[in-house]
């Protein structure tokens, strides 16, 4: 079985007791033929616990909250999630509202908490926070409280605090906006250069996109791309609900306001691993909290544009 190891933070990884070196963000491809491997990942920063656990079934289908498994479809992805972890109790962000207090603070990780008059509400985040903001809006006499995190990712949450407290809202976002609603924007790192704008409405319970705006770079050409990445642009440019009419030609053109429902929902793009067959093009859909898959595609292509898509299932 072929494994791939990375980890968020320095790390040295050992497999059966076998030392295999330093992980992090570069990906440390190691096959394993031996069935329920044990491994143990050693932080290098002296605020990380070392991990341990036996890669079985149950591992990777329910793996522990500081570990991301995805199935690449012949070996897994294993992702360490953890953060350094101090010790140290210091408020990050609190606000005091009419009818809650909000803090974000660290105590061996960093924690939230929301208390109101009627109800308690905390979390742990498993994100790195740099520091947080924290303010109530109201949409339609829903009281809400949002709360965005800023670091390595941007996170933001939103929370009804009417009666008891519930998390409506989580999203990655770069920046957003409370004066008429909520509006959020994001900013893909991908080869356009995305900036995606939501308006979203919100019925009291959930939250639900009612408008979109898609602007690529200026610079951005999809003409001028060599043909292994049109299908790479192709599948972005699908993610973000932009305009993927330049990139389709022939039948696959006539048929393009299904493309969304053909491919789903899905939240990335990558190449193959080296098992697959190297024309394959992967994309990454989440099946639950930490645990995702990758289902594979293959693009025909003519003059540039693609005039054919194959599943491999």
């Amino acid at each position: 079985m072929y494994y791939y190891f990375s980890s968020k933070y320095p790390s040295v990884i050992k497999i059966d007791g076998i030392y295999y070196g330093k992980i992090q963000d570069t990906i440390k491809p190691i096959r394993i033929d031996k069935g329920n491997p044990f491994i143990e990942v050693h932080a290098l920063g002296i605020n990380n616990v070392a991990f341990n656990a036996i890669i079985d079934d149950e591992f990777l289908v329910s793996p522990p909250e500081c570990v991301a498994v995805t199935d690449l479809k012949g070996g897994y992805l294993i992702k360490f999630l953890g953060h350094a972890l101090s010790p140290e109790f210091k408020i990050i962000a609190q606000q005091k509202f009419k009818g809650a207090i909000v803090t974000v603070f660290n105590e061996n990780g960093v924690k939230l908490s929301i208390e109101t008059p009627n109800d308690f509400y905390a979390q742990s985040i498993v994100i790195a926070v740099d520091c947080a903001m924290i303010s109530a809006f109201n949409i339609g006499g829903n009281e809400l409280v949002s709360v965005f995190l800023k670091g390595e990712e941007n996170h933001l949450f939103v929370f009804n605090v009417n009666g008891k407290i519930t998390k409506v809202f989580e999203r990655a976002v770069f920046s957003f906006d409370t004066q008429n609603g909520l509006t959020t924007t994001e900013k893909l790192v991908d080869m356009a250069k995305h900036t995606i704008t939501v308006s979203w409405a919100f019925d009291g319970t959930t939250f639900s996109e009612s408008s979109r705006s898609v602007i690529k770079s200026e610079t951005f050409n999809a003409q001028l791309l060599p043909e292994k990445l049109i299908p790479y642009a192709f599948l972005e440019e699908l993610y973000a609900s932009g305009d993927i009419l330049e990139y389709v030609t022939g039948s696959v053109k006539d048929s393009a306001h299904k493309l969304k429902d053909f491919f789903g929902e899905f939240i990335g793009i990558m190449p193959p691993p080296t098992f697959r067959d190297i024309n394959e093009v992967g994309v990454v859909r989440r099946i639950k909290e930490n645990v995702y898959c990758v289902d594979y595609y293959t693009f025909e292509l003519q003059n540039n544009k693609i005039i054919n898509i194959k599943t491999d299932e």
